[in-house]
């Protein structure tokens, strides 16, 4: 491996990106994709590949520290916190699914990989001899804008049929394709999530080695530690979850500064108002009990793969539960937050409005 990632903290080093990402967000915005300044801090800082295996040059962090990351950044702007989930996901399941010929073709030599796209069987794959051709129209490629290698799930194909698991379940492959094999597109025009660079792309015809791919509902580990073992959708859900409670905190943080120093027909501060304050403390506990619920879902289905093996199922679907919670308590504080705010939440630039329009979205 030529590269190594920085010793400091994760977190610490999220943290510390806070003011350049905010000084970046309303560009980022405007470019619908995160800002070279941007990538080249994420980079330096190796936060792409906090989720990748030590042994591949990858942090290999817990899931709280996993966390951790991706509420920080998506606190200093949404859009960057869910491009750069994205992307270390994304990476994450290239770094722990694939067969060692096409993980070391990513994470070795040329340097360390950035993922990203979109990994649902959207497009067809065809076996031909040894290798798949896939081919496919993709949509909402969060992080492509300035990835190495494109996600591309397919659903396996023989005579035009869909082939089946034992399970009874369709036959469906997530292939990674490198940047010069992908057509990539546009349609990114949205109301919130503007900088996350989830373009449209194709792939057409490609004849990709099924070292690059792996079997989406029955994934294999084939390197990194225990804490993979809370599984592909594990893992996907750590990331939405630690955005909601990024944007969440945001928005509640904004409004109380707003309302410390806003005045409505020359009266007192709002933030002196007891509806305001009653509303507030309300939100604010709800923000507080999905934060706590959260990390305690992932952390008792981290510490059951360590000992077990695996989460229990019902330990699985506390971390998909937790996540729709913390998804749900974050809208609800940004409405609050945008309508408390008032014309501050409406005039551009506004964090609350961006908060707003980013949970929604």
């Amino acid at each position: 491996m030529t590269a190594t990632l920085p010793v400091a903290d994760p977190t610490a080093r999220a943290r510390a990106l806070r003011d350049l990402i905010e000084a970046e967000a309303r560009t980022t915005e405007d470019a619908r994709t995160m800002t070279p300044r941007v990538v080249d801090a994420l980079r330096d800082a190796g936060l792409f590949w906090i989720l990748v295996p030590a042994e591949l040059g990858g942090g290999e962090v817990d899931v709280r520290t996993a966390l951790e990351v991706f509420e920080e950044l998506a606190y200093a702007d949404g859009s960057t916190g869910w491009s750069l989930m994205a992307n270390a996901t994304s990476s994450c399941f290239a770094g722990i699914y694939l067969e060692d010929e096409a993980a070391h073709a990513m994470f070795g030599a040329d340097g360390l990989g950035i993922h990203a796209g979109m990994l649902g069987p959207i497009g067809t794959g065809v076996r031909d001899g040894d290798a798949y051709v896939v081919d496919g129209e993709y949509r909402f490629g969060s992080g492509c804008g300035h990835s190495t290698w494109f996600g591309a799930g397919f659903m396996e194909t023989r005579d035009g049929e869909p082939l089946a698991l034992e399970s009874g379940m369709p036959a469906m492959r997530v292939a990674f394709v490198p940047r010069d094999r992908v057509e990539l597109r546009d349609g990114w025009h949205v109301l919130g999530l503007q900088g996350t660079g989830s373009f449209d792309y194709a792939v057409h015809g490609e004849r990709i080695d099924p070292a690059f791919t792996f079997p989406l509902l029955e994934p294999v580990q084939h390197r990194g530690g225990d804490v993979f073992r809370i599984g592909l959708f594990g893992i996907t859900a750590a990331g939405h979850a630690g955005f909601a409670l990024g944007v969440g905190r945001r928005a509640l943080a904004e409004v109380l500064d707003i309302a410390r120093r806003k005045q409505r027909l020359g009266g007192d501060p709002i933030a002196d108002q007891q509806l305001f304050q009653h509303d507030f403390a309300m939100h604010d506990a709800a923000m507080r009990a999905a934060v706590s619920f959260t990390y305690e879902a992932f952390e008792r289905a981290e510490t059951r793969a360590r000992e077990e093996g695996a989460p229990t199922p019902v330990e699985a679907q506390r971390m998909r539960q937790a996540t729709t919670y913390a998804t749900r308590v974050a809208a609800d504080a940004a409405r609050f937050a945008y309508t408390w705010a008032g014309s501050d939440g409406l005039r551009e630039p506004s964090v609350v409005g961006r908060c707003f329009r980013d949970i929604s979205a």
